[in-house]
């Protein structure tokens, strides 16, 4: 019997799951049947375990701790690997300089040297801030060889992926889920990364994605309605620790190689990529909100941001008409 898309449908329901992965909270909502929930949570995790196991920095025997045991030497990497750094590299490019994955040494001196939930805080927390500001320049930058599949790391630099590869492991889901498995709609959380398509209930409605509220923890400050697309935030709140020399976070300065000193706390951009979203999310924290938006509205089309800075600013980049937020956000 041939099953008519009216009799899928009709069998289809909403399921969601979460877990912990990559050092962030996954989670996952798809409209399928009951034969396709099992087979689609057993590759949402794993995708996100294979994704941590290559790319984690704080598991020594990940392809990306090996990397950066060898830098200075061409080593042959995965395919996977190869596109990430590929993707990196052209990201690099696109923000002038500002999205640089090559900040490890800077996140360890800062103090970020273990898994967030580990680490030590308080005041009294020491670290040394010494920071080698003669590599923040453009000589700076990872060599990759498609063709031999190899890459070259700077000598005594080394490489953190934490502000792409959610994203990546995002996209590249989500299109798997669409295109392989027929999924006719979902979507794909990673951490305040995320991608949707289709309808939330296979029906007319839209994806109601909350934004958090920096100010106030666990409140949510307004929504994005979306029926496909991309979000993601980056925020300076999450990963923020205290130490002798005042707070840190986790968001490198390549210019200075320290933790960076702008006036936005979040950000928040949407549109279709959600490699895009994430990148361009943080090169907004790191130049903050004049220079940010300049260079954002410069070099994308099609994307908006919506901003937050110390003084309890809020700014949109863009009409952002489907944001429904409170009274003073304009």
């Amino acid at each position: 019997m041939v099953m008519t898309t009216q009799d899928h449908q009709a069998k289809a329901q909403s399921y969601s799951f979460r877990f912990r992965a990559m050092n962030t909270e996954i989670e996952a909502f798809v409209f399928c049947t009951e034969e396709q929930v099992a087979p689609t949570q057993r590759l949402v995790f794993d995708w996100f375990q294979a994704a941590e196991r290559r790319f984690s920095r704080f598991l020594p025997a990940s392809e990306l701790s090996y990397l950066n045991r060898l830098t200075g030497q061409t080593c042959l990497v995965s395919e996977a690997m190869l596109e990430v750094l590929l993707l990196a590299e052209s990201y690099t490019r696109l923000t002038e300089g500002i999205f640089q994955p090559l900040i490890l040494k800077a996140l360890e001196q800062s103090g970020y040297n273990q898994s967030f939930e580990l680490m030590e805080h308080g005041p009294n927390y020491r670290i040394q801030l010494t920071a080698d500001r003669t590599q923040a320049n453009d000589d700076l930058r990872i060599v990759t060889n498609s063709s031999m599949k190899s890459v070259l790391l700077p000598t005594d630099a080394k490489m953190d992926l934490g502000g792409i590869v959610k994203s990546w492991a995002v996209k590249r889901l989500a299109g798997w889920l669409q295109k392989q498995h027929g999924l006719q709609s979902g979507m794909i959380n990673a951490g305040g990364d995320l991608a949707v398509w289709g309808r939330p209930d296979g029906g007319s409605g839209a994806w109601r994605i909350g934004i958090e509220n920096p100010w106030k923890a666990d409140q949510v400050i307004g929504i994005l309605a979306l029926d496909h697309g991309a979000v993601a935030t980056s925020s300076k709140l999450g990963r923020q620790w205290d130490t002798e020399h005042g707070k840190m976070h986790h968001l490198i300065d390549p210019r200075s190689m320290r933790p960076s000193e702008s006036d936005v706390l979040q950000c928040t951009v949407t549109g279709e990529d959600v490699l895009e979203c994430e990148i361009w999310s943080k090169v907004i924290c790191i130049l903050g909100y004049e220079e940010g938006a300049a260079l954002f509205t410069k070099k994308t089309s099609g994307y908006e941001a919506l901003v937050f800075t110390e003084k309890g600013e809020v700014h949109k980049i863009g009409e952002l008409e489907n944001f429904q937020g409170g009274d003073n956000i304009g």
